[in-house]
């Protein structure tokens, strides 16, 4: 009997493993997002008065920038709204994805973007830097 359950539990943790990656990919997202930020602020240019405060650092990405392009039809700025709201809500994935369908976004489209921007926002500082910015801000 003990052997089923265990085939039981192993059934059940694969069927939960596609969600916590994707949840990982999110949480490490904005941690890189926020390491490049503060690299930004406090790194080569130096610490400022205004970056220890929290002050965004302008990274000098045009609004027209290729890079904001919207992934799944969900740009940079609903990518950080649907993000930090399931960060303060402490969301699972079928919270992350009930609360991105409440922002207008469904919830295939929310897996391409959730999947996509951390990809685009990988070994690009700037970009990475500019979605801390747009995050805190939102």
């Amino acid at each position: 009997m003990g052997l089923f359950k265990q085939m039981k539990d192993l059934k059940n943790l694969t069927a939960q493993a596609p969600g916590m990656v994707a949840q990982a990919q999110q949480t490490a997202a904005a941690a890189q997002a926020y390491a490049a930020q503060q690299q930004a602020a406090y790194g080569a240019t130096g610490y400022t008065a205004a970056n220890a405060f929290g002050a965004p650092v302008n990274t000098g990405i045009a609004a027209d920038d290729p890079r904001l392009a919207p992934i799944a039809g969900v740009d940079l700025v609903m990518y950080a709204r649907i993000s930090k709201a399931a960060s303060q809500e402490g969301l699972n994935v079928d919270g992350l994805l009930l609360k991105a369908q409440s922002f207008g976004v469904s919830a295939e489209a929310w897996q391409e973007a959730a999947a996509g921007w951390p990809l685009r926002m990988r070994g690009d500082t700037q970009l990475a830097v500019h979605y801390g910015n747009v995050f805190g801000q939102v």
